[in-house]
């Protein structure tokens, strides 16, 4: 058999064009507290078109909700992403149990309550423009969530909720509030949840969810056509998911995974076809390390800030 010179030299030739894995490396003193200042269990966090990181925290709050009262002190912290500076923060008074945050295009903040069973839209300052769901009231119609989880808003207006921790459902509306349709059920066959814990929409309209107890990704199309599952180790049960540049996603594995100590909190980046590229990250409440990692947000350069539900706290990393 007759081996050109090029065919010896093509494994090299594309091991020199490929794409680097990434590294990432933990901003040391970001963000900046006022003294004194310590977060809440940090559930949620969304990074703006005008670089200020949204995190959301529970304050004093357990995950209890059965006493229906509101957290009575503000949990949504606003930094400047470059610098971690605080910046501002609301939301004193209006959540049972929040859970989830998403920025959409407009720059409108969306918020999931788990304990009240509520959607919520604010502009960037906290000033309330719309409330979805009755409050205390779990249901599994068009007007009613059971835990609600996440928001994916999307450039027309419309939006996706993932519905949630009781629902086992993922629900596209309309603009105006007006439920176009929904999939889903309590399960682990294709198109089924198990807590379906985060969403992400793509450029091309791709729609991915963390079916976190299933420990998997699953993939639809724009109508909620199932096409693919991503499950791997690395990947464990995934909490947050983030779309980064260059067509990556970051996926955050919380943990809760008691085979995989002491490895299980972490981030998988992979491409959009699910090809795993690089992972970092274990547990632990060291700088780096996570907590029960529960939510991933990513700017425009790619950095990724992460929030610890035992934690109490939010960490940048930039690429490097």
């Amino acid at each position: 058999m007759r081996i050109t010179r090029l065919a010896i030299l093509a494994p090299l030739l594309l091991a020199a064009t490929a794409a680097p894995a990434p590294r990432y490396a933990v901003v040391h003193g970001w963000p900046i507290l006022p003294p004194g200042r310590v977060l809440g269990p940090c559930s949620g966090v969304a990074v703006s078109g005008r670089g200020e990181v949204f995190v959301l925290h529970r304050g004093n709050r357990s995950t209890d909700a059965r006493a229906m009262a509101a957290v009575k002190e503000p949990v949504v912290e606003v930094f400047d992403a470059a610098s971690g500076r605080l910046l501002r923060e609301w939301g004193a008074g209006l959540f049972v149990v929040p859970h989830g945050i998403s920025i959409g295009p407009d720059g409108h903040v969306w918020i999931t309550d788990t304990g009240s069973n509520q959607v919520f839209e604010f502009t960037p300052d906290g000033t309330l423009l719309r409330t979805l769901g009755e409050r205390g009231v779990a249901g599994a119609d068009a007007t009613h969530f059971d835990r609600p989880t996440d928001v994916a808003p999307l450039a027309d207006g419309s939006f996706y909720v993932a519905d949630g921790y009781g629902n086992s459902r993922v629900m596209k509306f309309a603009a105006d509030g007006t439920l176009l349709f929904q999939w889903g059920s309590h399960g682990a066959g294709p198109g089924q949840f198990d807590i379906p814990h985060a969403l992400a929409i793509d450029a091309g309209h791709r729609v991915y969810v963390a079916d976190r107890a299933n420990g998997r990704v699953q993939l639809f199309d724009a109508k909620g056509r199932y096409l693919a599952q991503w499950k791997s180790p690395a990947i464990g049960r995934p909490f947050g998911l983030a779309l980064l540049p260059g067509k990556r996603i970051a996926i955050l594995d919380g943990g809760a995974n008691p085979d995989k100590v002491p490895d299980h909190d972490g981030v998988t980046i992979a491409g959009l076809d699910g090809r795993e590229i690089a992972h970092f990250g274990r547990i632990g409440n060291q700088d780096g390390q996570f907590w029960i990692a529960h939510d991933i947000a990513a700017d425009r350069a790619g950095n990724l800030y992460i929030v610890d539900i035992a934690g109490q706290r939010v960490q940048k990393f930039v690429r490097r």
